[in-house]
């Protein structure tokens, strides 16, 4: 279970920012601050305010359960949805969802491959095909990351959704049969791409043959 993220949060009054979403969004960055709101529970929707570095520091994190705080009183919520301006650089906005930790939720989790997986001495290449899945859980037990081990996997050997060790309580929304990551045997073109490349070899240039009138001159 990954702890919650603690932020301190500022309530708005979105009929004081006057102007579009974006424009809005952007006065705010500028002045270090984020918009967002906090919904769900059958309660009030409360538009908020959040620090620049809370935000990068929750993206960072990348997690899920955060506690907010509102000047003395605590809302317990999940990160729903972050907005990125049109570049994917400046976040916009970002949405919270309230929940109870005891509550059962529904969110994707990353997976975190780890180990160097046998067959990659025996000339194997580890290829990860799935890099998130979604899991059922209650809200206060969400896995910062699933962690897969792939050090006992030689060429030709994989891993399926079925093989994952799972926290309490955690269950993966899934076909188990699904292929998580495997070891390929390197092909002939693999190796010589690769050989290529770190020669930094050019095609040989073939020079024409000169005319024997040129030989005599």
């Amino acid at each position: 279970m990954a702890d919650a993220l603690k932020l301190r949060v500022e309530t708005r009054d979105p009929a004081k920012n006057k102007g579009t979403g974006t424009r809005v969004s952007r006065r705010l960055r500028k002045a270090g601050r984020v918009p967002g709101v906090i919904y769900g529970h059958k309660q009030d929707v409360v538009p908020i305010t959040l620090s620049n570095t809370d935000v990068d520091a929750m993206i960072k994190a990348a997690n899920h359960l955060a506690e907010l705080d509102l000047g003395g009183k605590t809302e317990t919520v999940l990160i729903r949805d972050v907005q990125w301006d049109h570049l994917g650089k400046a976040i916009l906005h970002v949405d919270f969802a309230r929940v109870n930790i005891e509550e059962l939720i529904e969110t994707e989790v990353n997976l975190d491959y780890r180990g160097t997986a046998e067959g990659v001495a025996d000339g194997g290449v580890l290829e990860q095909i799935v890099h998130n899945l979604t899991v059922k859980c209650p809200a206060g037990a969400i896995p910062s990351t699933l962690k897969v081990d792939v050090t006992g996997l030689k060429v030709d050997q994989g891993l399926h959704v079925r093989d994952l060790v799972l926290p309490p309580g955690v269950v993966v929304d899934a076909d188990p049969d699904i292929l998580l990551v495997h070891v390929v045997l390197r092909t002939s073109g693999d190796e010589a791409t690769e050989a290529g490349a770190e020669s930094g070899s050019q095609p040989e240039v073939i020079k024409p043959e000169r005319k024997e009138k040129d030989k005599a001159d």
